[in-house]
């Protein structure tokens, strides 16, 4: 979008948020004591089997605006829905596709010729143009690598290879039109001086990469030095980028398309995030720390841009967690964002418990329509599923289908369901 039309734009948008008071028509809210049905006698006591009232609010996440699950089935590793519907997935070297939501699948691609494990699918991203990037590799010493499969899938091509690091269907990329901006993930090797640091961008639509970012190393007083998650915004035409942990933490962007770049301040002052999403009157960062929830900036602007950490609002929405607990229990995985032509988008966030916590067992989807007020939509409370996408809805309107998915553990996990709707 040109920015020239933001201010416009922002101007002429307004989108009204139900669960905000309790009279307000909600699905699943009790009538107010005074309410008189057509007849003008009160009306029956029928709340058995009713959600109760709205919950939230005040900083924390409103409640009660379920997902309608149709099915929760065990089996597979699904990474990507494309505009058509279509869902990609993974197993060992080969990239599998789904008409059907993941009820069945079938081999597209396979890299088994390659030989290594090295070769493993790791994600799998098809942008609007249609072509099929498959990431490959990266769990060793070995950088892993960006493949471009061929139209006719009967061979690929490697576009890109990390120095260190592989790219995660978790977190790190990110698309919009022809724009194409990946990352590198991976546990730092300080010894050894390698770092899953790398950026890259891609400006047609998958067809060739470079690298755009790298950033320096600051300390190796912290667990790790790679990057976090990226982000295009269309509304600044900028590119974001998270970088962690603790004391080589940073926030980065850069509005040229990677040729400069500007910090949010002093490393390590920044909290560590493991989501960004861009909204069009703020951005919304998803917390790699306590308290876990959504970090937020407002923007003025599209030529706006945060000065230093204190411009975030932190923590803006905070999910409930064991009070008890001083430790990280979830963090923020990978999103789903819609942005319709008329203005209107929806963002669903999730949380997946931290496998280094012993006693964490939660995974929960949040979402929001303005990055503003989010919404608990899904909470599952057990170590066997740890929730780490969502693919769709493709539309805010229609049947607003999602898969909401473990794609994080061994076996896999999908919650087939419709997003709620939330908003007015």
């Amino acid at each position: 979008m040109d920015r020239r039309r933001f201010l416009g734009l922002t101007a002429g948008t307004g989108i009204a948020l139900a669960g905000c008071t309790a009279d307000e028509g909600v699905e699943g809210v009790k009538p107010a004591e005074n309410d008189t049905d057509a007849e003008g006698e009160p009306p029956a006591d029928d709340s058995e089997g009713k959600k109760p009232e709205p919950e939230g609010g005040d900083g924390h996440p409103y409640t009660h605006y379920d997902l309608d699950v149709r099915d929760e089935r065990p089996g597979g590793h699904p990474v990507w829905i494309d505009r058509n519907g279509r869902i990609y997935g993974r197993s060992g070297p080969r990239v599998l596709v789904s008409d059907d939501w993941w009820e069945t699948t079938e081999t597209l691609y396979s890299f088994e010729e390659e030989g290594t494990k090295e070769e493993y699918v790791q994600m799998v991203v098809v942008p609007d143009s249609g072509r099929v990037i498959a990431a490959t590799g990266g769990r060793g010493t070995v950088g892993g690598k960006i493949h471009l499969i061929d139209e006719d899938f009967e061979g690929s091509e490697a576009l890109y290879q990390f120095e260190y690091g592989r790219m995660s269907n978790e977190f790190g990329h990110a698309v919009h039109e022809d724009i194409v901006v990946i990352s590198t993930y991976g546990l730092s090797d300080f010894d050894a001086n390698r770092h899953a640091n790398e950026v890259i961008l891609s400006t047609d639509g998958g067809r060739s990469f470079e690298l755009v970012l790298e950033p320096e190393l600051v300390t190796e007083d912290a667990a790790n030095h790679h990057v976090h998650d990226v982000e295009y915004d269309p509304y600044a035409e900028r590119i974001w980028v998270a970088v962690g942990d603790h004391g080589n933490s940073q926030i980065y962007w850069s509005d040229d398309l990677g040729d400069s770049w500007e910090e949010l301040d002093e490393r390590g002052r920044v909290t560590m995030i493991t989501q960004i999403a861009a909204f069009e009157n703020c951005v919304a960062f998803g917390t790699d720390g306590v308290p876990e929830g959504i970090i937020r900036w407002e923007r003025k602007g599209p030529d706006d841009a945060p000065n230093g950490v204190g411009d975030l609002v932190r923590p803006h929405v905070e999910i409930v967690t064991d009070p008890d607990d001083d430790v990280m229990e979830l963090y923020a995985r990978r999103r789903w964002h819609v942005r319709e032509d008329d203005g209107r988008e929806l963002c669903l966030m999730p949380f997946g418990y931290s496998t280094m916590h012993e006693t964490a067992a939660d995974s929960v989807v949040l979402a929001s329509v303005d990055g503003d007020e989010w919404y608990e939509l899904h909470r599952t409370e057990t170590r066997e599923i740890l929730l780490s996408n969502v693919m769709g809805p493709l539309s805010m309107d229609g049947d607003r289908r999602t898969l909401v998915s473990d794609s994080f553990q061994a076996e896999g996990y999908q919650i087939d369901a419709t997003v709620p709707k939330f908003w007015d």
